[in-house]
């Protein structure tokens, strides 16, 4: 091959280069730029920053001292901003803010562009996943703060349905605490209600076994009777000591024996009758049985006592609880109204596909450059 054949060869190939260039590199660049700068729509991105705060107040803390149950208020957790961070993106918060602030309308106005604009007929799961594309949320790995960007193509409405997504949030972090905290009062002020009506029962059958017997400590009727009984048998014995000594001396006949016998015989009879009274005969109830009795009623009237004790100082303690538990949101940045176009980056973008398509068009070149020499 002569010089001027290389020569038309080299100016064919440089030609082709070109021709490969302009079309893999240049020509998408430019419909990128002229996209992105003349037919993309302006978007805005208002933002906000919230937390998730516990009550807490010094009269509550005092009153926890008390308890020695005093522990750190005011504290985030990041489930509490996972929590936060999961319904901002949920269904339930697009519908919200669809019915508050017409999210379809404004998304799908034929003012957006075609590429950016929401197909008005958009399905449910495709109107969400739209709205989750343009809601960005991240929450701090330190602080647990939730951070939120909110992107539409106005920068007041922006603003509008940052603010309705930030009261919404607060709404349904207060809901869910106090029902929570209603569902652990109810509870314990139903075992509390039990305990109540345990404790009149027990109260209330005390007093139907005193009326039954017509006592009203059966201990302390049976520490009379007990007395009672050993002073008669003191009697006795001093009797028949007494009988002993005057039937040494006298006749069996004598006046003065007769008497200490009929002393005698009285004090078995009135022995006799004291023991029944006190253990019972004939199938009757004693004193001893009464006490039984008794003390089966004082245990479980001491027993409901003490458990309506604790059952009332649980809910004391649950009412502090559940006080001190109860969570709200904090607005710790309220959402902006933007004051410059944030969407599209016209520059950033045009310079992104620049460089990749010219990283796509060297791998090409590489791959028709190892094709052309595997041919010759």
């Amino acid at each position: 091959m002569n010089i001027e054949g290389v020569k038309q060869r080299l100016r064919e190939v440089g030609s082709s280069r070109q021709q490969r260039y302009v079309v893999v590199v240049l020509l998408p660049t430019l419909l990128v730029f002229a996209y992105l700068g003349l037919v993309a729509t302006d978007g805005y991105i208002s933002r906000a920053q919230v937390m998730v705060e516990r009550e807490s107040s010094t009269a509550m803390a005092a009153a926890e001292l008390t308890l020695g149950a005093l522990s750190l208020g005011g504290q985030s957790s990041k489930t509490d901003a996972l929590v936060v961070e999961t319904f901002m993106r949920s269904r339930a918060m697009l519908e919200y803010l669809d019915a508050e602030f017409d999210l379809r309308g404004h998304y799908s106005s034929d003012d957006i562009d075609i590429f950016s604009r929401l197909d008005p007929d958009a399905p449910g799961e495709d109107f969400l996943d739209y709205f989750r594309d343009r809601i960005k949320t991240y929450v701090d790995d330190q602080t647990y703060i939730v951070e939120l960007e909110v992107t539409a193509h106005d920068p007041a409405y922006a603003q509008r349905v940052a603010q309705g997504m930030v009261r919404r949030a607060e709404h349904f972090v207060n809901e869910i605490s106090r029902e929570l905290a209603r569902e652990q009062l109810a509870f314990v002020e139903d075992e509390v209600e039990k305990a109540n009506e345990r404790f009149k029962a027990a109260s209330s059958g005390m007093i139907t076994l005193q009326r039954r017997y017509d006592v009203f400590s059966p201990e302390k009727e049976a520490e009379v009777a007990g007395s009672i009984l050993s002073g008669l048998e003191q009697e006795l014995s001093r009797q028949r000591t007494e009988y002993r000594a005057l039937s040494a001396y006298l006749t069996p006949q004598a006046a003065e024996l007769a008497a200490a016998k009929a002393r005698i015989e009285a004090l078995r009879e009135q022995i006799e009758q004291e023991r029944e009274r006190l253990v019972g005969s004939n199938g009757g109830n004693g004193i001893n049985d009464t006490l039984l009795a008794y003390q089966d009623a004082q245990m479980d009237l001491t027993l409901a006592s003490e458990i309506y004790k604790t059952a009332l100082g649980t809910l004391e303690a649950t009412r502090l609880d559940a006080a001190r538990k109860v969570k709200y949101l904090v607005a710790l940045s309220s959402p902006s109204l933007p004051d410059a176009v944030e969407h599209p980056r016209v520059g950033y973008w045009t310079v992104t596909v620049f460089v990749a398509l010219n990283l796509l068009y060297f791998v090409l070149g590489l791959v028709v450059a190892t094709i052309e020499d595997h041919k010759e």
